[in-house]
């Protein structure tokens, strides 16, 4: 058996790698068919990069540990909001805020609404469920699917104004779309496979640390299943598609709140987050604060910087680290 270290890093570096080509197949896609790289990065992509957090999840509940089940999902949000300095830091040119297309507020507020009702079920008040599927996680479930055909009629309505934008229209590749959905899921069965392996790693590590549940499905073990957001979003930013890049980390926040639908099902003893410690409020509330924020900002579009990022960029940095120091202190249990 490979040292845990090692195998998270060559995990690591395979899905860096096998990321940026599932990003570089999503963008011919986009162009091949019009939709747009909003969408792409809304919908396709989170659907491949949020694999490792569902595998991660559903294990969690197979074990009956709701606590890590939960904390991958609220720490993985989090995660993902912070990769909004990265963004920024690498694009330039600007706060990220201002440079982007204001349709990602859908998909952020959208996110907003499932972590409230997320939330909601924490807190315990109404105790509503259907068998042992908790009420509230059902609303989630209605929420993504009529929230994807919502994005969907969005981005097909904007289509024009977007190729414009990033000019997708000007990539240079003559794959067809076909060989690019080919190219598309093999990268994704890359990351899964890699992302199974980081995952059993990464939980070695975190069982010798000796943290609680909560902090290490919060901070470690999010850090580690969003290693394929990361790299789409390193990705994308790479190859220029900017409005790609933001929607990825917002639309698998929204996937990431699905997800807890599908462990809800699985979860036998009571409402998945009914079980889970109250701990995870934390994280929830941040990742509504740090939501908001970003909201605002897109909507302000401030031009103040503060070294290398935009200001707002830098409260979601703060934010992140803020969240993290709070589950720390709070014994991770």
């Amino acid at each position: 058996m490979l040292n845990p270290w090692l195998q998270f890093f060559l995990c690591a570096a395979i899905i860096f790698f096998a990321g940026s080509k599932l990003t570089k197949n999503a963008a011919v896609v986009a162009e091949n068919t019009g939709i747009g790289t909003a969408w792409i990065g809304a919908l396709m992509l989170p659907l491949a990069t949020s694999l490792p957090e569902l595998i991660t999840t559903l294990g969690a509940v197979f074990i009956d540990a709701p606590d890590l089940a939960v904390g991958n999902i609220f720490g993985s949000c989090l995660f993902n909001l912070a990769l909004l300095a990265m963004i920024d830091i690498l694009s330039g040119h600007g706060p990220l805020t201002g440079r982007i297309n204001q349709g990602h507020i859908v998909t952020v507020s959208l996110s907003i609404s499932t972590i409230c009702l997320a939330s909601i079920a924490m807190l315990g008040i109404f105790q509503l469920s259907m068998g042992w599927v908790g009420f509230e996680t059902l609303l989630i479930a209605v929420v993504y699917i009529c929230g994807n055909r919502m994005l969907y009629r969005y981005e097909r309505r904007n289509a024009s104004l977007l190729m414009d934008r990033e000019g997708i229209h000007s990539t240079g590749d003559a794959t067809s779309t076909g060989q690019a959905m080919m190219r598309f899921l093999l990268a994704a069965g890359l990351i899964v496979i890699a992302g199974v392996l980081i995952i059993d790693a990464s939980d070695r590590i975190a069982i010798e640390t000796g943290l609680g549940h909560t902090f290490v499905g919060s901070i470690f073990l999010a850090i580690s299943t969003s290693l394929p957001e990361t790299a789409t979003t390193f990705a994308a930013v790479r190859l220029g598609y900017l409005d790609m890049a933001v929607a990825n980390v917002f639309g698998a926040n929204f996937m990431n709140l699905f997800i807890l639908f599908i462990a809800d099902l699985f979860y036998r003893p009571a409402p998945l987050l009914n079980a889970a410690s109250g701990n995870h409020m934390v994280s929830a509330l941040m990742v509504i604060l740090i939501s908001t924020i970003i909201i605002f900002a897109i909507v302000y579009r401030s031009e103040k910087k503060t070294g290398y990022i935009g200001f707002d960029t830098l409260l979601v940095l703060t934010g992140y680290i803020t969240a993290a120091y709070l589950l720390f202190r709070s014994g991770g249990n």
